[in-house]
């Protein structure tokens, strides 16, 4: 489907590729007609929503949430003179080679999560990611609604709340699956930034999933110039699957 008043193609499913370059085609002139310059795929409405396509990947399984399309979808794209946007990637990394960090600033204090928290985590989202590419607010009842299939696989040890003075500064979302643990989101408020909270908080839940007996960690679906990743790198961490957010320029 399209989304004519962002210029975006999200929800596209293809049979082959013949039908998907005409299917595409159609979209973009469609969105051409709309006046939109710069036609970006695919991406659900906005980034809060399913978006990017699987554009490479090992041998390693799927994880719950993880965006799943045949790796030819992106030669589709191409095809249609799509070109990458943005890149994405997921990396894993044992959870045996993780050891405690040490605490560099007593000022910071990380709990579990708890009743009343969800909404926590929406600020702590909302000013968090506000500078993230292609970002858009969204009211706290939509992202209650995005968290619902999140919430059956809510650990509280694996979900944590970072506090600098009684005061919420930052949150990672992670969750169990099989025998890997899954990074989900992070954010770290901006006035908070370069004080190691990110590292501390990914630490805490790594420490938190080697104790529950879970064998790896994935760092998911992050940005390719996300500090997560250089955090992660510090554990070995390689990488497992990428993804790709294309765009299409209309006029030259």
């Amino acid at each position: 489907m399209i989304y004519r008043d962002k210029g975006y193609i999200g929800c596209f499913e293809m049979a082959d590729k013949e039908s998907g370059v005409r299917q595409l085609t159609a979209h973009v002139e469609e969105l051409k007609a709309a006046g939109h310059k710069r036609i970006v795929a695919p991406i659900n409405g906005d980034t809060w929503h399913s978006y990017r396509f699987v554009s490479w990947t090992s041998d390693e399984p799927a994880f719950p949430l993880e965006p799943q399309n045949p790796i030819w979808y992106n030669e589709v794209f191409q095809a249609c003179g799509f070109r990458p946007l943005k890149r994405y990637r997921s990396d894993q990394f044992p959870l045996a080679r993780v050891e405690a960090l040490p605490q560099k600033d007593p000022a910071i204090c990380l709990r579990a999560f708890r009743d009343g928290d969800l909404e926590v985590i929406y600020h702590l989202s909302t000013q968090g990611f506000d500078g993230n590419f292609l970002y858009d607010d969204i009211p706290f009842d939509t992202f209650f609604r995005l968290y619902q299939p999140f919430l059956p696989m809510l650990d509280g040890a694996l979900t944590a709340i970072a506090e600098v003075e009684g005061r919420p500064t930052g949150f990672i979302f992670s969750y169990a699956a099989g025998d890997r643990l899954i990074l989900k989101s992070m954010a770290v408020l901006p006035a908070f930034r370069s004080r190691g909270i990110g590292a501390m908080l990914i630490n805490h839940v790594l420490l938190a999933g080697r104790r529950m007996g879970l064998e790896t960690a994935v760092a998911a679906l992050m940005s390719e110039d996300n500090h997560s990743q250089a955090i992660v790198s510090k554990y070995g961490s390689e990488r497992i699957r990428e993804y790709t957010l294309y765009c299409l320029e209309t006029e030259e």
